[in-house]
């Protein structure tokens, strides 16, 4: 199974492009007549969040001013690490009917390629138009032991690389130290400063070994191209702006000489580093660069770059 990132572009009920990343969550969308299947929620959700992966179901989803089908059901399959279908039929006047949301979430999750555990109990008939797909067959007895077999193999076939967010994550502090780089601690109201000025817009500071250069380290993966190169514009402005009324302040009295040569001689030398989901975003990201002004050295990884990194520097 490809583990790449994707985004899904095109919207299946024709709205804007809603650019959900697939299998960007820990979690499961679970399918199920809402009638029919509490026993298997149960056991499906205890498994579930056993192996550290959220459940997700439509019915458990509030989403007002948004369009329920998109919110509760389409942007939770597409992000979903994989999904499981409970095909058990409806029973009405005494005979079974297949539950069309049920088949309906079947039907994207199969249009979307996603990794999907379909489930029936073993004495009821699949509609003729799944029939042909493999599905677990299960009895009350022995669906406990078939769904974490199942689910453990679903984990295992969609893991997906990501870029470490956690600052006590070891893969990130060794692709930092890799870089000579360490986050800042934050300790002294002028680091804090600093830290303030990216921070409205996705910066989190870093500093080399000397800590005498400072680095601001975006990572920007669940955003479009587009929205990364207005964040980078938005924080030059910033930049410039607080760079700019230096010399007043100096006049005025708000601050030193000697503070505002120091701060001049940050802004200098200050860096820029992002991460961005693919080759594909990082591409777009330095193409859209090379048309505006950005007044700082930025560079543009992608998860793939790091992750490589991350290797080239592990014992």
């Amino acid at each position: 199974m490809d583990k790449s990132i994707r985004r899904n572009k095109i919207c299946v009920i024709g709205q804007p492009r809603c650019d959900f990343a697939f299998s960007s969550t820990r979690t499961s969308f679970i399918a199920y007549g809402f009638e029919e299947s509490s026993l298997e929620m149960t056991i499906l959700k205890k498994l579930l969040e056993s192996e550290g992966i959220q459940p997700i179901e439509a019915g458990g989803c509030l989403t007002p001013g948004q369009s329920a089908f998109c919110a509760k059901i389409c942007s939770k399959i597409i992000t979903s690490q994989f999904c499981i279908v409970l095909l058990n039929n409806d029973k009405k006047n005494k005979q079974e009917i297949p539950n069309a949301n049920v088949n309906m979430e079947y039907g994207l999750m199969l249009g979307f390629n996603k990794y999907v555990i379909p489930f029936q109990r073993a004495e009821q008939k699949l509609p003729f138009n799944v029939a042909g797909l493999d599905t677990l067959k299960y009895t009350n007895t022995d669906l406990e032991k078939k769904a974490s077999n199942a689910i453990i193999e679903a984990i295992r076939a969609t893991v997906q690389e990501d870029v470490p967010t956690d600052t006590n994550d070891q893969q990130l502090q060794m692709f930092l130290l890799g870089r000579n780089m360490l986050f800042a601690y934050l300790d002294t109201e002028g680091e804090q400063n600093i830290y303030k000025l990216g921070e409205p817009v996705g910066f989190t500071l870093l500093h080399d070994f000397t800590g005498d250069q400072y680095i601001f380290f975006g990572k920007f993966t669940t955003l479009r191209p587009e929205l990364v190169i207005w964040r980078l514009q938005k924080f030059n402005e910033i930049l410039n702006g607080r760079r700019s009324i230096l010399p007043s302040r100096v006049t005025s009295g708000i601050t030193t000489l000697e503070l505002a040569q120091l701060a001049e001689q940050l802004f200098k030398t200050l860096r820029i580093l992002i991460v961005v989901t693919s080759k594909d975003d990082k591409s777009q990201v330095e193409a859209g660069l090379v048309n505006q002004s950005i007044d700082y050295p930025v560079e543009v990884l992608c998860i793939n770059d790091v992750l490589a990194e991350i290797q080239s520097v592990t014992p």
